[in-house]
């Protein structure tokens, strides 16, 4: 009886603990960067690294400016939906597969990063 209940409590706590590592994993990982212009006029590279997903983040330097940036990179493991409001709920300028660069130079005030697994 006492094995029974050891078992049952060991396979209890290996379930809990892979529920909580795969649910645990609530960022992307790597960086994300862009281009902006610096308050001299001069071309600069932004970051984000290892963003949290499904939240919208506002562009430091657009949300200064009220300007857009460009020239992404998606370094990260989660697709970039890039838009051109600093809010996430304008039109989207185009979505970045993880690694990789568009082909596209249109400006973009916000992102928002999605698991990799989601692709719509």
């Amino acid at each position: 009886m006492r094995l029974r209940t050891t078992l049952l409590s060991l396979a209890s706590t290996v379930a809990l603990v892979f529920s909580f590592s795969t649910s645990a994993h609530a960022e992307a990982m790597g960086d994300f960067s862009y281009q902006y212009r610096d308050g001299n006029g001069h071309r600069a590279r932004g970051f984000i690294t290892d963003p949290p997903l499904n939240e919208c983040h506002a562009i430091p330097q657009s949300a200064d400016t009220g300007e857009g940036v460009d020239d992404p990179q998606n370094d990260t493991d989660a697709y970039a939906d890039l838009y051109e409001d600093l809010g996430c709920s304008g039109a989207k300028v185009v979505t970045l597969a993880p690694k990789s660069r568009p082909q596209t130079g249109d400006a973009f005030q916000s992102v928002r990063f999605r698991p990799a697994r989601s692709s719509g």
